[in-house]
């Protein structure tokens, strides 16, 4: 999962037009832009993701500035938004000074998931595979992370929807994977943003996996990607789960069931069995 800190420090005196751009450490992709004009300090946040809508969560230590109570945080940003935030504001006629840390996560934090949807399993009708880690696994299905499931596959297996809707990223590059958690930015993936803006995310696919592009509408069904063993991943699988923003550096899971040949499924078991209609 993407995990993202920066940290910026600001002692000013006035100083007209001074602007400052800070962006993630690794991928570059959501910034925060400082701007001070007088004495007083406009914040901006910018998602260059093209599609993918991020959650961006601002904590500010002040000294003799004030923030407006519309500037609270998070803050939910589409695909190519830059967005003015909120103006800090000198309170006193002396010295001012501000520190401030973000951090995102994908998706939309005020998404809510339909419970009533039952998911298909992510792979082809009439193909069963074994779970190998399920939700509140103790490997890497812990806390926002625990609804998740693993499924135990060859590499090259065929990927399906198991949802609806539109790709809102891709990552098919890497041919880097491994068990610490060093790998994890080097995961393939697709991701695919729903009707109630959750994004299912789909896991590990090989190098040269992506059988979708960005903004591809799919069907609950359709082939999306080939299984790989890249990223955090102790051997070839697919990770599945449902997710949507928070205010801290991982986006939270949610729950979903999926249907089976036994039908509709909760968290199945380790070592299950899964066979897709």
């Amino acid at each position: 999962m993407l995990k993202r800190f920066l940290f910026a420090l600001a002692l000013f005196t006035p100083n007209w037009g001074a602007a400052a751009v800070a962006c993630d450490d690794k991928v570059q992709k959501v910034c925060i832009e400082t701007v001070q004009s007088g004495n007083s300090v406009t914040f901006y946040a910018e998602n260059r993701f093209p599609l993918l809508p991020v959650t961006v969560n601002i904590d500010l230590t002040l000294n003799n500035l004030t923030r407006p109570p519309a500037g609270s945080t998070p803050f939910v940003l589409q695909g190519q938004d830059r967005v003015l935030l909120f103006k800090l504001s000198q309170r006193q006629a002396r010295a001012w000074s501000y520190r401030y840390t973000f951090t995102w996560s994908r998706g939309d934090i005020t998404a809510r998931h339909d419970d009533r949807y039952t998911y298909r399993l992510p792979f082809a009708p009439g193909q069963a595979f074994p779970v190998g880690q399920s939700c509140n696994g103790n490997f890497t299905h812990t806390g926002l992370h625990r609804f998740a499931v693993d499924f135990d596959m060859p590499v090259g297996t065929p990927i399906h929807a198991a949802r609806e809707g539109i790709v809102v990223d891709v990552k098919d590059d890497s041919r880097t994977g491994g068990a610490g958690q060093q790998y994890q930015d080097y995961g393939n993936y697709v991701i695919i943003q729903h009707a109630d803006r959750t994004l299912a995310q789909y896991f590990h696919l090989k190098q040269g996996g992506a059988q979708v592009r960005l903004g591809d509408r799919v069907r609950a069904g359709a082939l999306i990607g080939l299984s790989g063993n890249t990223g955090q991943s102790t051997g070839p699988h697919l990770h599945f789960d449902v997710v949507r923003g928070t205010a801290t550096v991982k986006s939270e899971t949610v729950p979903f069931r999926f249907s089976t040949d036994r039908g509709p499924v909760r968290c199945p078991s380790r070592g299950t069995t899964l066979r897709a209609r």
